[in-house]
């Protein structure tokens, strides 16, 4: 069995060596599934349907741009909308380029490209249908411009930003501005969240680039790894 979420009391006991979780929240493990491999994927691929399905209303054929596409979450919005038969662009540093394209991105762009708009509306002429931003930048007063009618923004990460909201642009083009957070999921939303994410690693289609095991006595270590930014592209295991 397995949880990625104990309710709504918080995230207590990361580090225990039990832990106590609602019934409702558990789910039967993929058979033939590495745990150290699984572990990885959990939380952002959850994070990732919820976000493309539940509050972005992805649909197959549709044009979805991931910034931050080399993040956890980022690589499996990726993945996830790519499977479903979306067309991705993701931005991400020349380095992470290959990794986003083996995850099913049809383009990827430097997000640090001084002209990344007008490279992105290059990349999708006939707009955007869902975008969404990993990183957390939030830069509205142009990502809404490169909208198709209807299309959708899903804000799930920078909440300390205060961009600029073009609203002529919005709602004269039906165009939204989205807000997701998993911890505001519901238990049924969580559940169907648990079978995608079983689907999707039974069938190989994610992974973390490399996982660092450590031992339980080293969880002080990992979050020095984390705090000092040492942590790109690796996932730490922690194995009692």
């Amino acid at each position: 069995m397995w949880c990625n979420s104990l309710g709504y009391g918080g995230r207590q006991g990361s580090a225990a060596e039990q832990a106590v979780v609602p019934v409702d929240r558990l789910y039967r493990w993929p058979g033939g599934v590495d745990p150290a491999i699984a572990v990885t994927m959990l939380h952002p691929v959850a994070t990732a349907y919820l976000a493309l399905f539940v509050h972005g209303r992805l649909r197959p054929g549709e044009t979805v741009v991931v910034a931050g596409g080399a993040g956890n979450v980022g690589a499996a919005l990726v993945a996830l909308a790519a499977t479903a038969g979306a067309r991705v662009v993701a931005t991400a540093s020349p380095g992470d380029a290959d990794f986003c394209r083996r995850n099913g991105a049809a383009d990827v762009l430097d997000y640090r490209a001084p002209d990344l708009a007008e490279r992105l509306r290059s990349a999708c002429p006939e707009g955007v249908d869902l975008y969404l931003d990993t990183a957390g930048r939030n830069e509205l007063a142009w990502t809404i411009d490169l909208l198709a009618v209807r299309g959708r923004v899903v804000v799930l990460a920078g909440g300390d930003t205060r961009p600029v909201l073009p609203v002529g642009a919005l709602y004269r083009n039906d165009r939204a501005v989205i807000g997701f957070v998993i911890s505001h999921a519901t238990t049924a939303e969580l559940a169907e969240a648990a079978a995608l994410v079983n689907r999707t690693l039974a069938a190989g289609r994610v992974a973390p680039r490399e996982v660092l095991p450590l031992p339980l006595s080293a969880v002080g270590e990992a979050h020095g790894l984390l705090e000092r930014g040492e942590l790109r592209g690796r996932r730490v295991v922690i194995r009692p």
